[in-house]
């Protein structure tokens, strides 16, 4: 079992810098949802603000992910979390969409970079035989974060204006900078990805597209992120406009939703087996789905603490499943490019999904927008179970590479 507090102390001071920086970017994320609200702001700018922080992911996606595999992570994670810092001091007095949508971009770029290093980082931390109570910790620490966060977001916001929590989040940026530095394990790559004769190192989007387990897994949670997203962009408006409730239940239903995942994320990490861990990616993305469209026939808002719960249990077993599955199926060369095309791939999904969620909220109700998602989200996972189904099993062995030719993949016998 793996003792996290005593035994890594590395890990443990790169999982609490990260709790304390998802918990500033929770913060945050409420008191400027609740900036534009307040302004009178139409959710299809809400929408454009939530995806200028995720489409960055996937523009960026291999030139991150070639840096993370060939450059010193420490320097990466230091450099990334200055620029983090330096883009949301501003974002404390501005109320204009147009520059807080470039900052907001700015911040992407720079998550999208550190959170690949990171991902690459924890397995040589902990090594791969602890790699998914690893990710467990992670998942599970940060989601208990903004539990709380976004119920801090809008009570810091409503007493003393929205420049506060996002003054708190400057300043958490700070601390992880500080984290990444005091992290004595670091990533030097022995020689960064380059041709091999005349073929060029594979990117990530090639090794995930390869491997036939991931590929198809990987496909249908990203459509179904691409449908269910789109509640981010009215869910203040479902609670304030249609329920007429304050701002308070907006970060209680936030906080529910984070807290169910961390119970899911923790069930995750007991999940040993490579079949395993596809069943319960392809049942929480269902369980999350089915929470979702039971917002559309909320009679009141207390109802939207129990369906946040339980969709938020079935994202927890999804996205640590998942998570754990992309890496240890994965080899250390590669694990940064892997990552950063994985981010590419569901922050490309999630900010499509905000975009059309703010598009869709010109002709359709919020409750109609949960409705659509949910139910679209239930006959996505139901395909992917099906086309998993379809594939056959190739056991519990990890893509591999060859040394002697990055390009070539193979599975080990």
């Amino acid at each position: 079992m793996l003792n996290i507090w005593g035994g890594h102390r590395d890990l443990s001071i790169a999982l609490a810098g990260r709790m304390v920086s998802t918990f500033g970017d929770g913060v945050a994320l409420v008191a400027l949802t609740l900036r534009l609200q307040a302004d009178g702001a139409h959710p299809s700018e809400v929408g454009l603000l939530l995806a200028a922080g995720v489409i960055p992911q996937l523009l960026l996606a291999r030139p991150i992910g070639r840096l993370v595999d060939a450059h010193d992570s420490r320097r990466l994670l230091v450099g990334g979390g200055l620029v983090e810092t330096a883009a949301t001091i501003p974002l404390v007095f501005l109320h204009s969409i147009a520059p807080m949508v470039l900052l907001v971009a700015v911040l992407g770029a720079a998550a999208s970079m550190t959170r690949a290093t990171w991902s690459a980082l924890v397995p040589r931390i902990v090594g791969d035989d602890h790699l998914g109570e690893a990710i467990s910790a992670q998942q599970s620490l940060n989601a208990l974060s903004l539990v709380a966060a976004p119920a801090v977001g809008g009570l810091l916001a409503g007493a003393f204006g929205s420049g506060v929590p996002v003054a708190l989040d400057a300043a958490t940026y700070g601390v992880v900078t500080v984290a990444a530095a005091l992290v004595r394990t670091r990533r030097v790559p022995e020689r960064a990805p380059r041709a091999t004769g005349s073929r060029q190192a594979r990117d990530g989007f090639a090794i995930l597209r390869a491997d036939r387990i991931v590929a198809p897994l990987l496909a249908g949670m990203a459509l179904v992120v691409l449908l269910v997203g789109m509640v981010d962009v009215v869910l203040v408006y479902l609670i304030r406009d249609t329920l007429h409730a304050g701002g308070v239940w907006y970060g209680v239903a936030e906080a529910s939703w984070m807290a169910g995942i961390v119970g899911g994320a923790v069930g995750a990490g007991r999940v040993r087996t490579e079949r395993g861990q596809v069943r319960a990616t392809i049942a929480g993305a269902a369980l999350t789905c089915a929470g979702v469209a039971g917002f559309a026939v909320a009679p009141t808002v207390g109802i939207l603490v129990p369906l946040s719960v339980l969709g938020g249990v079935g994202n927890g077993y999804a996205g640590a499943c998942l998570s754990t599955l992309l890496m240890t199926r994965t080899p250390d060369s590669a694990r940064g490019r892997v990552s950063a095309a994985a981010n590419a791939v569901f922050g490309g999904a999630q900010g499509a999904s905000l975009l059309v969620g703010g598009l869709v909220a010109i002709a359709l109700s919020p409750r109609a927008i949960y409705a659509v998602a949910g139910v679209l989200g239930l006959a996505a996972v139901g395909l992917v179970a099906v086309t998993t189904a379809a594939r056959p099993s190739s056991g519990a062995a990890p893509v591999r590479w060859e040394r002697s030719d990055e390009t070539a993949l193979h599975r080990s016998p």
